[in-house]
């Protein structure tokens, strides 16, 4: 979401909550059907856009999880390829005076 869209999202959450507010203050003025069906489609966005963020977190949770299992394995072989290459070099002598 661009942060243009956050901000417009924003609004309309500000408005929504604004308008309940008064409402719940005893506001006479009740909504009207237009005013409802517009504030359901508000909240139906925001409520898709945070399935659509859990959704990609997880996601993202998956693939670092995924990427951290990679990278042990490879240091794991890194380790194994070290060991095996220090086996391989013939030993060295110290001289001793």
């Amino acid at each position: 979401m661009t942060t243009r869209a956050r901000q417009t999202s924003r609004q309309h959450l500000d408005l929504v909550i604004t308008r309940l507010d008064n409402i719940a203050a005893g506001s006479p003025d009740p909504l009207t059907p237009g005013e409802a069906g517009h504030y359901a489609a508000i909240i139906k966005a925001h409520r898709a856009d945070a399935d659509r963020d859990a959704s990609d977190l997880h996601k993202l949770t998956v693939a670092r999880r995924a990427a951290t299992e990679k990278i042990r394995a490879a240091e794991a072989t890194i380790r194994e390829l070290e060991h095996d290459l220090a086996a391989l070099r013939p030993a060295t002598t110290t001289k001793e005076n």
